[in-house]
C-alpha cells in the first residue's frame, strides 16, 4: 500500500476493519493516509509514540473536540487529554486522590452490589437490550457519584454523551446542540456552585487550584467535565457491550467462566485487546522523529491506531480472533505512558462486577433475534444497541 492511496476510512467501509488492518500490518505498518496524516498500525510503533511525548504532542486531540457545539464547550481541546507534561502532570495530580487503588477498594462493595441489583432485575429467556439494562446505567451511575451529580440527573449523562459523539434520537443537528449547549450550562453551574462549597466529589477537586501552578478557567472545569462524563461511561459502557457481544457467540466461554470465575478478568483483557473500546488517538510531530525505520516530518498529524497495534500478529498468534484461555500479553487498549487512562482499573472493577453478577445469575447466554446497533463513530468501538437473551 503506498502513501496517500487509500484513506482508513475507505479502506475499512470497502474491506472491512479486521481485513483492512491485516492488510495494514502486511503492507504498510506505518503509512501516510489519503487524508493527509500518517497512521502507525505496528505494536511496537504505537507503543513507542505513546511514550515519546518530547517528540509527539496531544495537542493534536483538540481543536474543539468535534466541531460545531462542542467547539465552544471545549474551545482549545479538553484538559488532561490535548496537555503534554508538565501541564499533564499537574492536572492528572487534581484527580489522582480519586483513582488510589485505597479509593477504588472502598467503592468496590457498591458497584458489586449495582451490578446485583441491576443484573438480577434482568429477565430469565426473554429479550432485553444489554446496554439498556446494565452497560450504560452502571458505568453511568458511578461516575456521577464520583462527580458529585445529583442522582436524579444521572442519565442525563448519557443522554448528553450520546449527543457529544453523535447518538442521538433527534436527526436533527439543532437539537443535538441544544443538548450539548444544556450540558455545559449544567457543569458551569455545579462548577461554580463547587468553588463556593467545595466537597470531596470530582468537580470540587477541579475547583481547588489554589495549590498548583495552574488555574483552570470556567469553561476549562467545563471541558473537563464534559471529558470525565465520557470516559467514565463509554470505556466501560463499550467493554461491556463488546465482551457480551463476544460471548452470546461463544456459549463455551460463558459456561467456562460459570466453572472458574477467575476466567472473568482473562475474559475483560481479552475483550479489551481484541475489541478495544477507543479505537484510536491523535498526536503531532513536534519535531522530524524516525519511527519503524521512517523519519516523519515535524508538524504532522500521526494517529495512533490502537486497536490494530492490539491485534499485531508479530505479538499475538490469529490476533483478530477472542481467546479466552489466551496468554496474557500487555495490550495498550488503555494507552500507556504519561496519558495511561486515569481510569483503568475504575473501567476494570465496573466490568468484573457486571460480569461476576451476571455469570452468576444466568446459565446461558444467546444473541437476540435481531443483530446489535453499533456506535457511529470511528473513535469509539461499542454498540448502542445489543439483544441479548440470559437463560
Amino acid at each position: 500500500m503506498a502513501d496517500g492511496e487509500i484513506s482508513l476510512r475507505e479502506g475499512i467501509a470497502a474491506q472491512g476493519k479486521d481485513a483492512f488492518i491485516e492488510r495494514l500490518h502486511e503492507e504498510a505498518p506505518l503509512y501516510k493516509d489519503a487524508s493527509g496524516f500518517w497512521v502507525a498500525s505496528r505494536f511496537d510503533d504505537v507503543r513507542a509514540i505513546l511514550l515519546d511525548h518530547e517528540h509527539f504532542s496531544s495537542s493534536a486531540m483538540g481543536g474543539g473536540g468535534g466541531g460545531g457545539a462542542m467547539g465552544g464547550l471545549a474551545a482549545g481541546g479538553f484538559p488532561l487529554l490535548t496537555d503534554d507534561p508538565p501541564r499533564h502532570s499537574v492536572l492528572r495530580g487534581l484527580l489522582a486522590k480519586a483513582f488510589t487503588p485505597a479509593a477504588m477498594e472502598a467503592m468496590r462493595p457498591a458497584i458489586e452490589q449495582m451490578a446485583r441489583d441491576l443484573a438480577a432485575a434482568i429477565p430469565k429467556g426473554e429479550e432485553i437490550d444489554v446496554v439498556d439494562a446494565i452497560t450504560t446505567p452502571l458505568p453511568v451511575a458511578v461516575i456521577a457519584g464520583m462527580m458529585g451529580v445529583p442522582t436524579d440527573r444521572a442519565m442525563d449523562f448519557k443522554r448528553w454523551s450520546n449527543a457529544i459523539v453523535g447518538i442521538q434520537e433527534s436527526p436533527f443537528e439543532g437539537d443535538r446542540m441544544k443538548t450539548l449547549m444544556e450540558l455545559g450550562v449544567y457543569f458551569a453551574g455545579l462548577a461554580a456552585e463547587r468553588r463556593a462549597a467545595p466537597g470531596d466529589d470530582l468537580i470540587s477537586a477541579l475547583t481547588k487550584v489554589s495549590d498548583t501552578t495552574e488555574t483552570l478557567t470556567d469553561q476549562q472545569v467545563v471541558a473537563f467535565c464534559i471529558l470525565l462524563m465520557i470516559a467514565g461511561n463509554e470505556t466501560t459502557t463499550n467493554l461491556l457491550g463488546n465482551l457480551l457481544n463476544r460471548l452470546a457467540a461463544a456459549p463455551d466461554d460463558w459456561a467456562a467462566m460459570r466453572g472458574d470465575p477467575a476466567l472473568i478478568e482473562a475474559a475483560i483483557e481479552e475483550s479489551l485487546r481484541v475489541d478495544s473500546p477507543a479505537q484510536m488517538v491523535m498526536r503531532r510531530t513536534k519535531a522530524d522523529v524516525e519511527i519503524g525505520g521512517q523519519t516523519i516530518p515535524a508538524g504532522q498529524l500521526v494517529m495512533i491506531y490502537l486497536a490494530s497495534a492490539n491485534r499485531d500478529p508479530a505479538k499475538w498468534g490469529e490476533a483478530a480472533a477472542f481467546e479466552l484461555a489466551r496468554e496474557r500479553e500487555r495490550h495498550l487498549a488503555f494507552g500507556h505512558g504519561v496519558h495511561t487512562c486515569i481510569g483503568a482499573p475504575l473501567a476494570r472493577m465496573e466490568a468484573k462486577a457486571a460480569m461476576s453478577a451476571l455469570v452468576d445469575r444466568f446459565e446461558t447466554i444467546a444473541p437476540g433475534a435481531s443483530p446489535g446497533k453499533r456506535v457511529p463513530m470511528g473513535i469509539l468501538f461499542g454498540f448502542r444497541e445489543l439483544p441479548i437473551v440470559f437463560g
